[in-house]
């Protein structure tokens, strides 16, 4: 009985199409203004070096990580019993219980040790992740008055760049950043459809 549903199942899901999903459509998130926190930035990384550009107009910031930037020392985080916890975890998670997992999570999946200290990691003797620097790039426009219009935002999934746009006065402003697994490196690319019209203070 139960393979006659699951054979019927099977043969609806085989005849169904994806609802407005198309082979080689691009996939992005694309915003129409800066990012105004952190936290809406975004993500850019090889595994080891990691960028975080906000798209401002008048001065953009890029979050810089590296691997290497860790503020403590090698710790046993070995810990076999935390496997036990993540089916609850999950579902937890995936009744929309966020706060619950989180909670399970902090008291489950811990090391032998302090740990990063749930969030004090720089005071701990294990440490935490730190920050490489924040690249500021000041802008200066021609039409230093004009308002941007046309701006957007953009991160392209499949690509795995991020672009912004936008027009100011009469010139039209790209920029782009990506980086590269195989050649380990983060990459920034301004262009504007103006000659002279790139002027900044790194």
């Amino acid at each position: 009985m139960h393979l006659k549903y699951y054979s019927i199942s099977l043969l609806l899901l085989t005849a169904c199409t994806l609802p407005g999903v198309k082979k080689h459509q691009k996939v992005a998130f694309h915003f129409e203004e800066p990012a105004q926190i952190w936290e809406a930035t975004f993500p850019l990384g090889n595994g080891r070096i990691g960028m975080m550009p906000d798209g401002g107009i008048e001065e953009e910031t890029i979050v810089l990580n590296e691997i290497s930037m860790w503020s403590g020392s090698k710790q046993d985080a070995d810990n076999p019993q935390a496997s036990w916890y993540l089916p609850t975890i999950r579902n937890l998670l995936f009744a929309g219980r966020n706060d619950e997992a989180q909670e399970l999570m902090y008291n489950t999946f811990v090391c032998k040790g302090q740990g990063s200290a749930l969030g004090n990691g720089a005071n701990a003797p294990y440490g935490s992740y730190q920050l490489a620097g924040n690249l500021e790039i000041d802008f200066i426009y021609p039409a230093y008055s004009d308002k941007a219009t046309n701006y957007r935002r953009e991160l392209n999934l499949e690509e795995a760049v991020t672009h912004v746009s936008f027009t100011k006065g009469d010139i039209s402003y790209q920029r782009e950043a990506f980086t590269s697994f195989a050649d380990d490196i983060g990459v920034i690319r301004l262009t504007a459809d103006a000659d002279k019209a790139l002027d900044f203070i790194l």
